[in-house]
C-alpha cells in the first residue's frame, strides 16, 4: 500500500499542500475550540455525520483554492452563503465514496499515513521530522492529532478509490480511430487581413460629439475615493543592529544543539503487516511467518510473499529512516527496543499485526563549531530582536500618538517613512493588499481628523503605524483628462463598423467561388495559406488556427468566416479542404499517448457515473 501511494497516488500532496496553505482565520478560532454550534450535525450520509466545522474548513479550502486561481479578487465577493451549497454537496459524494470504499475493505495503513508525513517540508527541523512543529502546525489550522490522521487517511482512502476505478479504463479500437480522426485532422485555410489603423486614420470626431458620449456614459468616468499614506513598518529585522550576541551566548547555543545532535538516532526499519481476519486464520498465517524467521528464512522475502502492506512488501518491508514519533505508540515501543537485525515479537496497532525488523541504526553526527557559529550568531540576533521587539512596538505608539507627522517618530527609533500609491476602500498594492491597514486608513479618526493610526500588527511583516497623506474623494475624471480616450473609442466604433460592412461583402464574394488570392490582390490586402495544418501545428497563428478548426466541417467546402483580432484587425477566413486523421498512419509513440489521453477521458466519465450511482443509493439529510 505505502508503495502504491508513493508512486500512483500524487494527489497526496494536493490534500497536505492545501491543509498548510489555509488559514484558521477562514474558520474561526472559536469555532474550533468550543463546543459551540459550529460542531453541531449538519450534514448526513446513510447516518454518518459531518459536523458543521468540517463544513466550514472545507469551504476554507474552497475559497482558498479560488483567491489563488482568480487573483486579485476581493475577497469580500466570496460570499460564503453561495460558496457553502456546493462544498456541501462535494462532501456528500466524498462522504459517499468513503462510504463505499470502506464497504469494499479499502484501508490506509498508519505506516503509510507517518511515512508521508515525513516527507512535508511544512513539519521538518534541519530536514528532519518535528513532532513539536507538526503539532503546533496542525494546531493552528484546527486539528487535533487524530483528527489530522483522519483527515490525511480519508484523502488517501477517496484518492484510493478512484484510482481503482480510473485505472481500470481501457479504449476500444473504434474508440482509437475515432480519437484519431478528431484529433489527427488535419486543414487547409487560406485568410486574409483586413486592418482597421488605416480607416481609424481617416476618421475625425468633433469636440462636441466626444463631449456628448462623456455626458451620457458619465458613469463610466467615475473615480473612486482613493487615499496615500505615510507609514512606519516596524519588525524584528529593523532590530537587528540594536542587539548583540556575545560568544558565550554563541557557545551556550552550540552545546545544547550538539547535545540534540549527538542524541538523535537514525532508525532504518522493515515489517511484515497481518491483517486480522475474522475468521482466526491470520493466527497461522503469524505462525507460520515466525518459524521460517526461526530457521533463517529471509526477511524481505516473507515480506513480499506474506505482507498485507502490499506497497512495503514490493520494497521487501522496508519503510526507509523513519521518524518513530509519526507512528503508533505501540509500534514505538517496540523499535525502540530493537537491536540492529532483531526482529521483533508481534505487535498488534489498529493497522493489523507487524513484525518489525531494525535493519539499520546510526548514531547522531558531530557538529563542528566553526561551521554552525555563523547560523547560531544569526538565530541568537533574531531572537534577541523579536524579544525587543514588543518594547520598541509600546515605544513606536507612544511617539506616534498625536504626532503632527511621522517623520519625528521615525527619526527617534532610527526608522523610516514610507508612502503607498493611491487607493481605495478595496485596498490596493503593497501595504494596502492587508485588509487591516486599508480599514485603519480610513476610519473616522485616521481620515477625517487626521490623526495616527494605532499599532496595525502584520504578522511576520512587523507592525505598522499610518497617517492619511492624501485624500481623493469619489467624482468624475474631468472630461479634459479623458476626451483622448474616448475620441480614440469613437474612432474605433466607426472604424468596426465600415471594417463589418466591407468584410461581409468580401466574404459574399468568396461564398459565390471567388479566390482568397485574387480578392486580396483587388483589395490590396495581405493573405496567407495554411495547408496540411494540424490541430496543434504551433507554427502558424494560434487564434486563427483554432478558429479555422472551429467552422462546421460541411461536404460542401469552402467554408467562409471571420474573426476580430485582438488589435481590432478583422480576418476573414475560408476554409478550403479537410483531411480526417486515420489511426494506421499515426506513429506507435503518439499512437499510445493518443490512447492514454482518451482513456483518461473515458475513466473519468466512468467514475463520475459510478459516483453518481453510489450518490442514488445513500440517504442524505442536510441542516437548513
Amino acid at each position: 500500500m505505502l508503495q502504491d501511494f508513493r508512486e500512483g497516488m500524487k494527489g497526496i500532496a494536493f490534500f497536505i499542500v492545501i491543509l498548510i496553505i489555509v488559514p484558521f482565520a477562514f474558520v474561526g478560532i472559536d469555532s474550533i475550540f468550543s463546543n459551540s454550534p459550529a460542531s453541531d450535525t449538519e450534514l448526513e450520509v446513510d447516518g454518518h455525520n459531518i459536523s458543521r466545522l468540517v463544513v466550514d474548513r472545507a469551504l476554507a479550502i474552497h475559497k482558498q483554492r479560488l483567491l489563488q486561481q482568480l487573483g486579485d479578487i476581493d475577497p469580500a465577493l466570496l460570499d460564503d452563503t453561495v460558496l457553502r451549497g456546493p462544498v456541501r454537496e462535494r462532501l456528500v459524494r466524498e462522504k459517499a465514496a468513503e462510504l463505499a470504499a470502506i464497504e469494499t475493505g479499502m484501508g490506509v495503513s498508519p505506516a503509510t499515513i507517518a511515512s508521508l508525513l515525513q516527507t512535508v517540508d511544512a513539519y521538518q527541523t534541519d530536514g528532519r521530522f518535528d513532532r513539536d512543529k507538526y503539532e503546533f502546525t496542525i494546531r493552528q489550522m484546527g486539528y487535533t492529532p487524530r483528527e489530522h490522521h483522519n483527515y490525511m487517511s480519508n484523502g488517501l482512502l477517496l484518492s484510493q478509490f478512484a484510482s481503482g476505478v480510473v485505472d481500470t479504463a481501457f479504449v476500444t479500437e473504434a474508440d482509437l480511430e475515432l480519437a484519431a480522426r478528431i484529433f489527427e485532422q488535419r486543414r487547409d485555410y487560406h485568410y486574409l487581413t483586413l486592418p482597421i489603423a488605416p480607416l481609424m486614420a481617416e476618421i475625425n470626431i468633433d469636440e462636441a460629439d466626444a463631449k456628448a458620449y462623456y455626458e451620457e456614459h458619465k458613469e463610466e468616468f467615475r473615480t473612486e475615493e482613493r487615499i496615500e499614506i505615510d507609514y512606519i513598518q516596524l519588525s524584528v529585522s529593523d532590530l537587528l543592529d540594536q542587539v548583540e550576541v556575545d560568544a558565550a551566548m554563541v557557545r551556550e547555543r552550540f552545546e545544547t544543539r550538539q547535545q540534540a545532535a549527538q542524541a538523535a538516532v537514525r532508525r532504518r526499519v522493515a515489517h511484515i503487516l497481518i491483517e486480522p481476519a475474522e475468521d482466526g486464520s491470520h493466527a497461522a498465517k503469524l505462525e507460520a511467518i515466525q518459524t521460517k524467521l526461526a530457521s533463517g528464512s529471509d526477511f524481505a522475502t516473507l515480506a513480499r510473499e506474506y505482507s498485507d502492506d502490499l506497497g512495503s512488501a514490493e520494497q521487501g518491508g522496508d519503510l526507509g529512516f523513519v521518524e518513530l514519533d509519526a507512528f503508533p505508540a505501540e509500534f514505538v515501543t517496540a523499535v525502540r527496543g530493537l537491536s540492529r537485525g532483531e526482529i521483533s515479537k508481534p505487535v498488534a496497532t489498529d493497522s493489523g499485526i507487524h513484525l518489525i525488523r531494525l535493519t539499520e541504526l546510526e548514531a547522531g553526527e558531530r557538529l563542528v563549531f566553526e561551521d554552525e557559529k555563523p547560523a547560531l550568531e544569526t538565530e541568537l540576533k533574531y531572537q534577541l530582536a523579536a524579544e525587543l521587539l514588543p518594547e520598541k512596538i509600546e515605544q513606536l505608539r507612544e511617539l506616534s500618538y498625536n504626532a503632527e507627522s511621522l517623520a519625528e517618530p521615525a527619526a527617534t527609533m532610527g526608522l523610516d517613512v514610507a508612502s503607498t500609491e493611491p487607493f481605495s476602500r478595496n485596498g490596493g498594492s503593497g501595504l494596502a493588499t492587508y485588509p487591516a491597514v486599508v480599514n485603519a486608513a480610513f476610519a473616522e479618526d485616521v481620515l477625517s481628523n487626521g490623526y495616527s493610526s494605532d499599532i496595525i500588527e502584520l504578522g511576520d511583516a512587523g507592525v505598522v503605524v499610518l497617517k492619511v497623506r492624501q485624500h481623493y474623494p469619489a467624482g468624475y475624471q474631468p472630461f479634459e483628462e479623458v476626451v483622448a480616450d474616448i475620441t480614440t473609442l469613437l474612432k474605433q466604433d466607426s472604424a468596426k463598423q465600415a471594417l463589418t460592412a466591407r468584410a461581409g461583402a468580401l466574404q459574399a464574394q468568396i461564398a459565390e467561388g471567388k479566390s482568397v488570392e485574387a480578392l486580396a490582390e483587388e483589395e490590396s490586402l495581405a493573405w496567407q495559406v495554411s495547408l496540411d495544418t494540424s490541430r496543434f501545428d504551433n507554427r502558424v497563428d494560434g487564434v486563427i488556427r483554432d478558429y479555422a478548426f472551429g467552422l462546421p466541417a460541411n461536404s460542401t467546402l469552402p467554408v467562409v468566416g471571420g474573426l476580430d483580432l485582438v488589435n481590432g484587425d478583422y480576418v476573414i477566413v475560408s476554409l478550403t479542404a479537410i483531411q480526417p486523421g486515420e489511426l494506421s498512419n499515426i506513429s506507435e509513440p503518439r499512437r499510445d499517448n493518443l490512447a492514454q489521453s482518451a482513456s483518461r477521458t473515458l475513466a473519468q466519465l466512468e467514475y463520475q457515473g459510478y459516483e453518481s450511482l453510489i450518490l442514488a443509493g445513500v440517504t442524505v439529510e442536510m441542516d437548513k
